[in-house]
């Protein structure tokens, strides 16, 4: 009889620690209008601590601010090679967090992967702008906790994720 309540106590303990998250990671991620610099960015994050350069059109910037297993990165920032312009901000986070606060009703939308009928694998929207998106990974609605959220232009999802900008459409 002991299990059960030890169970319910972890979760009330966590639960808190859970909501409390939400603004926290709304802040975060709100703050990246992907007209941020490469010194702009040092100065808010420090210096990456990898640095990938193989693809011909982007460069990859890696950070590990707050992931435990040394393999993850907390942070991918992604650049154009072309004009040194900001694609892309990825932050992944350890344990599972509530993004509600930057996915609000009737401003977020739930798509699916590979469509809508298959309904397999699940993002939240929000069009932040004209050129600029959140994506909640794995999250279909509000309440759902999710490990990775996506600041990205709208003009790259061509290219990165092809089948959500079909989606969206023009």
């Amino acid at each position: 009889m002991r299990r059960p309540f030890q169970i319910v106590g972890a979760w009330l303990l966590a639960a808190p620690w859970l909501v409390a998250q939400t603004p926290l990671v709304a802040a975060e991620l709100l703050r990246y209008s992907l007209e941020e610099t490469p010194t702009q960015l040092t100065r808010w994050l420090g210096p990456p601590v990898q640095i990938a350069d193989s693809d011909p059109h982007v460069i990859t910037w890696y950070y590990q601010t707050d992931i435990q297993d040394p393999h993850d990165h907390s942070h991918l920032l992604v650049f154009r090679k072309t004009d040194g312009r900001l694609i892309s901000v990825t932050r992944n986070f350890h344990l599972a967090v509530n993004v509600d606060a930057l996915f609000p009703a009737g401003k977020s939308q739930t798509h699916y992967w590979p469509s809508e009928n298959d309904r397999q694998w699940s993002v939240r929207v929000r069009k932040m702008g004209e050129d600029r998106l959140a994506i909640a990974t794995g999250a279909k609605g509000p309440g759902d906790l999710t490990t990775q959220v996506v600041i990205i232009r709208r003009s790259a999802l061509k290219t990165f994720l092809p089948w959500l900008d079909k989606q969206l459409g023009p």
